[in-house]
């Protein structure tokens, strides 16, 4: 994996993070759990632009989530808040949302092969963003 591969991978990660948390907050009226959520709202966007920022230096085309995935997020986040909406339920969602992003970003930073630290900064800020989310939501379940 390239400079402009694993950028890519950690702006994806982190878009995708920020419309995870779009979908679900409009479904909590938990006070606590919408302030953690657009706190780790706010994270996922600062890194999502740092890793723009970085994509547009080295003159990187950005690439953004397919439209299936997040159609996918959307529908699933929809269907799963209908059926419970409660901020249990919400936070197994981000939990798993998470989850997935921690086995992402730690396959994009093995499997890297550049030696840019400011990239690879950007990936562990991520991968502690996604751990430290998974354990924030675990006060909810």
């Amino acid at each position: 994996m390239n400079d402009e591969q694993l950028l890519n991978m950690i702006m994806k990660n982190s878009e995708m993070g920020c419309i995870g948390i779009d979908s679900v907050i409009k479904h909590t009226e938990n006070v606590d759990l919408i302030h953690s959520l657009s706190s780790q709202r706010k994270e996922y966007d600062s890194i999502y632009r740092e890793a723009l920022e970085k994509l547009s230096q080295k003159n990187y085309k950005p690439e953004h989530p397919g439209k299936t995935a997040v159609i996918s997020s959307e529908i699933m986040s929809f269907v799963k808040t209908a059926a419970d909406d409660s901020p249990s339920k919400i936070a197994e969602m981000m939990i798993n949302g998470s989850t997935m992003g921690v086995t992402k970003i730690t396959k994009g930073i093995s499997g890297y092969s550049g030696k840019n630290k400011n990239i690879t900064s950007l990936a562990d800020k991520l991968l502690k963003t996604e751990q430290n989310n998974i354990e924030e939501m675990k006060r909810f379940l």
